[in-house]
């Protein structure tokens, strides 16, 4: 979709076709003598690097037009992955938008991808989950535990880790929820999140379906959500480090205790009931 032709000053090259693996393209860029990472490579007037960007395509070339000044290599990487693994259903009206220059940065291209797939699914289906969290306060040798209470605190920070985690070039949670051919078939979206319920803050997951799901889909959904959830998300969100002015927070969608549970919105009072009263440190 786009081409990508990377120079440093030392004359070393490398010419790759975005969008790719991001961690792959370091790896060739380290092996080529370009040795600074995507992420920190500037698309224009980088002070280390030259980078040049073309296409064959029209839709590649109206594409170079949503990058600024500050955008980098890692940037034109997400923007490729984004539009190349949108789903068939809004293509067309996609192509359509970028071809007459609809986007005028990145951020609008992104936020559109969004709208357009959730409006093409008429179905939402949200699932309910505790969050459990642990504080390194670099004082105590062991984690504290802390409670709903202190997480429903630093909503704002949880919220944008779990949307780090989630970012467009990492593809759409639904593509790790389709062992099931009639769940891969209807899903077309899943996002993790969370939600304020009376000073308790909830896992939530929003999952956008083309129809709706038969019993035994709704059952293997809902084993397949939890199994993310029990592996940290991608086997990463749990294990990063959320900076609160208390210490490091790490947030789990998991949890081993009889009180856990993954409900739909319909079968949430039965779980939240017994709990109104749970506060935290």
């Amino acid at each position: 979709m786009i081409k990508v032709k990377i120079t440093n000053k030392a004359g070393a090259e490398l010419k790759r076709e975005l969008p790719t693996d991001i961690h792959q393209l370091y790896y060739d860029m380290r092996e080529a003598g370009i040795s600074k990472p995507p992420k920190n490579i500037l698309l224009h007037e980088d002070k280390d690097v030259e980078v040049k960007l073309s296409s064959d395509s029209e839709i590649g070339n109206r594409l170079l037009r949503v990058f600024s000044k500050n955008d980098t290599l890692f940037d034109a990487n997400t923007v490729a992955f984004a539009v190349s693994s949108a789903r068939e259903e809004i293509l067309t009206d996609l192509e359509q938008n970028i071809v007459h220059n609809q986007y005028l940065t990145k951020e609008m291209l992104f936020d559109d991808i969004q709208a357009m797939t959730q409006a093409a699914e008429p179905i939402k289906l949200t699932f309910y989950c505790p969050l459990v969290g642990q504080l390194d306060d670099g004082e105590c040798d062991e984690y504290i535990d802390v409670g709903s209470g202190f997480l429903a605190a630093y909503q704002d920070q949880i919220e944008q880790g779990i949307a780090d985690e989630q970012a467009p070039e990492m593809g759409d949670m639904a593509q790790y929820l389709g062992d099931d051919p009639g769940v891969a078939d209807k899903l077309m979206s899943a996002v993790w999140t969370v939600e304020d319920m009376d000073g308790r803050l909830l896992g939530r997951i929003d999952c956008h379906l083309k129809e709706p799901l038969t019993d035994s889909e709704l059952a293997s959904l809902r084993d397949e959500i939890l199994g993310q959830c029990s592996d940290g998300l991608c086997e990463g969100f749990e294990q990063r480090p959320i900076e609160t002015d208390e210490g490091d927070l790490y947030v789990s969608y998991w949890n081993s205790s009889d009180d856990y549970f993954l409900c739909t919105e319909d079968e949430l009072d039965e779980h939240l009931e017994p709990h109104q009263g749970m506060g935290g440190m």
